[in-house]
């Protein structure tokens, strides 16, 4: 099978006017095959050699798109940094349409980078290699550590020169999901008062997303949409936090509904454990730091409620969904570090054990990956461990883990098999993300699918390659920008919940599309 045999709809071209418009890719000056991503491609059946023709360059290079493809670009709003955007859209994105997987899963495909679409406002729709590189294998290290992502199927360089801070070539990113839609196409026809077109887009997605619903009442199916697009983002959520992933930018048009990572631009995977870690220097605010991201789940969750209240029974949002998101966020994320700390039961006590050892990290500064992968090594009754940062308040806590390792049936050698299962060996630092771009932008792919394979695997030791498991000496967090902690001493937990959105206020139309 080559891409030229799979089956392509485009399910918005039979949606109203006002939710997309047509548009054509605009083609790069010589297109070539940055990178294929052999794992992605075999969800659709494909081998990465059947990506790598010219027809599948032409193809998403937007030369000669294949039959069955109609793209488009989609409309939405948003709450950016936490003021209301009343048009945004697919400023660089173009949907080709979707096609059915190997798995009976049906992926919706996206150009990324692919020129002007008519919500590019002031930008040219194009996308930086460099920035294309990062969200490229950003996906695939979410998708591996079992974290929902967008992911890439391949990866297209060019001639075409961009200017952003510098002179750059645009790349396009051939971008895939099982939905790209997001809280904000919601919020566009909310806030315009477009009841009609609102319900309309309701009964679309849920038909053809969320087809389960379709069993429920008809004056059930808002309310228990939301309750299953919290539950989903909730869960999506206290993935990021258990694995130090921040996302950078979570503004409601960033929040897909499919519960998938979307849009990711200075995002950063947490080194040093610092509840205050943010990647985003655009970010003076502290809006969306790590120990924040839990709080601000429930805030979109709660825009997107607000923008359902002409089609829920009452115009009240139900108290019940908030307190969903809290618990189902709680729940995930306890379930997460128990795993991670290799508890296998639960016991009243463990929230309080994860809260004081996260207060520990975070006055010692430790590396939080490696911490947990050394911590595997753990034995009780040596009463210590291999750790480059062993403090006294550290001994204290590995004397109440010594404890609760106690009421675990597990032997030391299995519990460190399913702690190695579950804490990652190679996580996507900041150092070893510039090298690969540095190095493509170069002309050298080699480390680019060295990194992109131990990623994919980032739970197996792999001989000879110490460089990508430490942290980059003389570098103390990665994303390069330190801000000082205003939360808890830990990553969320318990949750802080805000009791309301605070005024929404109107953005001028030139803020920044993505």
């Amino acid at each position: 099978m080559a891409v030229n045999t799979l089956q392509w709809a485009n399910p918005w071209l039979h949606r109203p006017p006002s939710f997309c418009q047509r548009v054509e890719p605009t083609p790069v000056a010589s297109p070539y095959f940055v990178h294929c991503n052999a794992q992605a491609a075999q969800l659709l059946g494909l081998k990465a050699e059947q990506l790598s023709n010219d027809a599948a360059l032409r193809c998403f290079s937007g030369d000669e798109l294949l039959p069955g493809m109609h793209p488009v670009a989609t409309v939405y709003a948003g709450h950016q940094f936490g003021i209301f955007t009343s048009r945004l859209g697919d400023g660089r994105a173009i949907t080709l349409g979707e096609t059915r997987g190997a798995n009976r899963e049906t992926y919706e495909i996206q150009l990324k980078g692919a020129g002007l679409t008519p919500y590019s406002r002031t930008l040219d729709g194009r996308y930086p290699l460099g920035a294309a590189i990062r969200e490229y294998l950003a996906g695939e290290a979410l998708a591996a550590l079992g974290i929902p992502s967008t992911r890439a199927l391949c990866l297209l360089g060019s001639r075409t020169e961009i200017r952003r801070e510098r002179s750059e070539t645009a790349a396009i990113l051939v971008r895939m999901a099982r939905s790209h839609i997001r809280f904000g196409h919601f919020e566009y026809f909310h806030h315009r008062d477009d009841v009609d077109d609102l319900r309309e887009l309701f009964l679309f997605v849920i038909e053809h997303y969320f087809p389960e619903l379709l069993d429920e009442a008809a004056e059930k199916r808002p309310l228990r949409f939301l309750e299953t697009v919290i539950e989903r983002t909730a869960r999506l959520i206290a993935g990021w936090q258990s694995v130090g992933f921040v996302h950078g930018v979570m503004n409601t048009d960033n929040m897909a509904l499919s519960g998938e990572t979307l849009d990711l631009g200075p995002f950063g995977f947490m080194e040093a454990y610092d509840p205050g870690f943010s990647p985003n220097p655009a970010d003076d605010q502290n809006r969306y730091q790590y120990d924040q991201q839990p709080d601000i789940g429930r805030w979109n969750c709660l825009a997107l409620a607000q923008a359902f209240v002409s089609l829920l029974p009452s115009p009240t949002i139900p108290a019940g969904l908030l307190r969903l998101y809290r618990q189902t966020y709680q729940l995930h994320y306890l379930q997460a570090m128990r795993a991670k700390l290799g508890l296998q039961t639960q016991h009243p006590g463990d929230a309080d054990l994860v809260s004081g050892l996260l207060s520990v990290l975070a006055r010692s500064g430790a590396d939080y990956a490696c911490f947990f992968r050394s911590l595997a090594g753990f034995e009780p009754g040596r009463g210590s461990f291999d750790s480059p940062t062993f403090t006294a308040p550290l001994q204290n806590w590995l004397d109440s883990y010594q404890d609760r390792l106690g009421l675990e049936k597990a032997s030391a050698d299995q519990r460190l098999e399913r702690m190695n299962r579950v804490n990652p060996c190679y996580i996507l630092r900041r150092h070893l993300l510039d090298q690969a771009v540095q190095k493509v932008e170069k002309g050298d792919v080699t480390e680019l699918d060295r990194l992109l394979t131990l990623l994919q695997n980032p739970y197996e030791e792999q001989t000879g390659m110490d460089f990508y498991s430490l942290p980059q000496q003389k570098a103390s967090v990665a994303g390069g920008v330190v801000k000082p902690s205003i939360g808890a001493a830990h990553a969320g937990f318990p949750l802080k919940l805000q009791p309301s959105l605070p005024t929404i206020k109107e953005a001028s139309e030139n803020e920044i599309a993505d």
